[in-house]
């Protein structure tokens, strides 16, 4: 096929599959098929139909192919290698290969971008391509052939995704001053200007406020998430924002920035100088679950109780509405979801974990499941009433954590709720 019809066609594939995986820009995903096939004609691209020079890695269970391809680990230096790359079985396959993998957590930051070159220099820096050249020659590309004209109209800038900011903050966790590895946070804030009060955070200094900063910037919504290196001045600026929700006994939601005061009593609503600070991952069963930078010196997590004592107050980010499977509410029932996950919807492992969590859904909960309509066991065994009596009985807890206990039991929650209500009365 010529060249306007090898666009036409790729194109096509891309507009049909980008919406569903957040993905706003087109043509720079239609430039990099251009760059990468050689236009359709590479043995990769017209043979295995692998349009993107996509790689198996460890999570690729389908069909692949050994062949050599030439990489730049060094800037002006070419190295040949030999390795695995994924087979698809037609042009919209591959294509649709493209969006899964980059559902890996360090490209979700690609989400909600409408610049073709911020979203090229954001995939590059992600370490999708080595080429040093790789933004220029498919930047010239998208002008050359005026791709934009495949871009969606009207979408506005950046999309304002709470899953973003988690996958971003998940993608670091691990991260630490041990082996230096914190050091790539800090340049990410310093390399956004202007800095916070003129000041240049050093690798030495607390990186608490640094990381939120570090994945608003990463994640282009510094609009909505205030750069700052300390966190009494980033409160100050979520109240400019009118952000900032001052009670420590809110329930908070996925997304939203948790500020701490170790001097904290216990007692009342906490309104001393914050310590700390870090994002909400979830919530589930009355405890909050937060990624924090600088936690023992390191990027990790932290469990605590709804409402519990350290708990300054939080700053909440007004995050766009996103759709059920890809935003911080969970939507369907437990069952439901598993149902799903066997069907592939969720992916694999660490992959599956994240976004269950990232849409709202208690993990454990899901996977037992999963695991109980895999093995065949998932059907209630005990009558509605039985049930009931174990609830009251405080068997099953309380909330929504008794929920997610009795439908990953196999029991209709409404059912046996309707059945403890009649038997309190």
């Amino acid at each position: 096929m010529d060249k306007q019809e090898f666009i036409k066609r790729i194109a096509g594939c891309v507009q049909k599959y980008a919406p569903a995986y957040g993905i706003l820009v087109h043509s720079p995903i239609i430039a990099q098929a251009i760059l990468e096939s050689g236009w359709g004609e590479s043995r990769l691209a017209a043979v295995y139909h692998n349009y993107f020079g996509l790689k198996c890695g460890t999570k690729w269970t389908g069909k692949s192919v050994n062949l050599s391809t030439m990489e730049e680990y060094t800037p002006g230096t070419l190295t040949q290698i030999k390795d695995n790359f994924r087979v698809y079985d037609n042009m919209e396959e591959g294509v649709k290969g493209y969006f899964e993998f980059i559902q890996l957590s360090r490209y979700q930051n690609l989400r909600g971008i409408t610049d073709p070159e911020t979203y090229l220099k954001t995939i590059k820096a992600d370490g999708y391509a080595t080429s040093s050249k790789y933004v220029d020659n498919t930047m010239r590309i998208v002008t050359q052939y005026d791709l934009q004209q495949y871009d969606v109209k009207g979408a506005g800038s950046m999309a304002k995704l709470a899953s973003a900011v988690l996958a971003q903050a998940r993608a670091w966790i691990g991260r630490n001053e041990a082996d230096g590895t914190h050091k790539g946070i800090i340049d990410v804030y310093n390399g956004h200007k202007p800095l916070a009060r003129g000041y240049k955070v050093k690798y030495t200094d607390a990186w608490c406020a640094t990381f939120v900063s570090a994945v608003a910037i990463k994640c282009g919504l510094t609009g909505i998430i205030p750069t700052e290196c300390g966190c009494g001045q980033m409160i100050a600026l979520f109240k400019n924002l009118g952000e900032w929700q001052e009670s420590d006994s809110r329930t908070p939601s996925p997304g939203d920035i948790i500020f701490y005061d170790w001097d904290d009593t216990g007692a009342g609503d906490c309104t001393g100088w914050p310590d700390h600070v870090g994002i909400v991952e979830s919530v589930s069963g009355g405890k909050i679950t937060v990624i924090e930078g600088n936690k023992n010196n390191a990027v990790g997590r932290r469990t605590l109780d709804v409402n519990g004592r350290y708990i300054r107050g939080y700053g909440v980010p007004k995050y766009d509405k996103e759709a059920a499977g890809n935003g911080s509410q969970a939507t369907k029932s437990v069952a439901a979801v598993a149902k799903e996950v066997i069907a592939g919807k969720w992916g694999n492992g660490e992959d599956r974990k994240n976004r269950l969590t990232a849409a709202g859904y208690n993990y454990k909960a899901v996977q037992d499941q999963v695991n109980a309509l895999l093995k065949g066991t998932a059907a209630a065994t005990k009558s509605v009433a039985a049930v009931a009596k174990e609830v009251i009985a405080g068997k099953w807890g309380n909330g929504k954590e008794r929920k997610n206990r009795l439908e990953a039991a196999g029991y209709n929650y409404n059912e046996v709720q309707a059945k403890v209500n009649a038997m309190l009365r």
